[in-house]
């Protein structure tokens, strides 16, 4: 697509380019020409940020923490969580689907429990 101005002239120190499509536009301005007429942006200063100290042995953040779901004593299976149910039977050597619903898993848990 052309530009409203034919040429656009874009300047960078004493250097001056023409302008004729808007590809040609997006291009300088990348390399960091400016519109004729325009002012140049300064660019902020880079603020220097406040250093994060971790402890010997510490980690600053653990995200897996945060995450998980709270977990039972898992004493019995009726108070297991369907992720610790999954748990306890591949503990055991039986692989459960984890898309059945909780109420499949549970039932496959007690007959894995009444086996042992």
């Amino acid at each position: 697509m052309h530009l409203r101005i034919l040429p656009t002239w874009f300047i960078k120190g004493s250097i001056r380019r023409a302008a004729y499509y808007t590809i040609q536009a997006r291009e300088l301005r990348a390399a960091g020409f400016v519109e004729e007429g325009e002012k140049a942006v300064a660019k902020k200063p880079i603020e220097k940020q406040p250093e994060i100290v971790v402890e010997v042995g510490a980690t600053a953040y653990d995200s897996t923490d945060s995450l998980q779901e709270p977990q039972s004593d898992g004493e019995t299976l009726e108070e297991m969580t369907k992720a610790e149910l999954l748990d306890w039977a591949l503990d055991r050597g039986h692989d459960l689907k984890n898309a059945a619903p909780k109420a499949e898993i549970f039932a496959s848990c007690k007959e894995i429990k009444a086996e042992l």
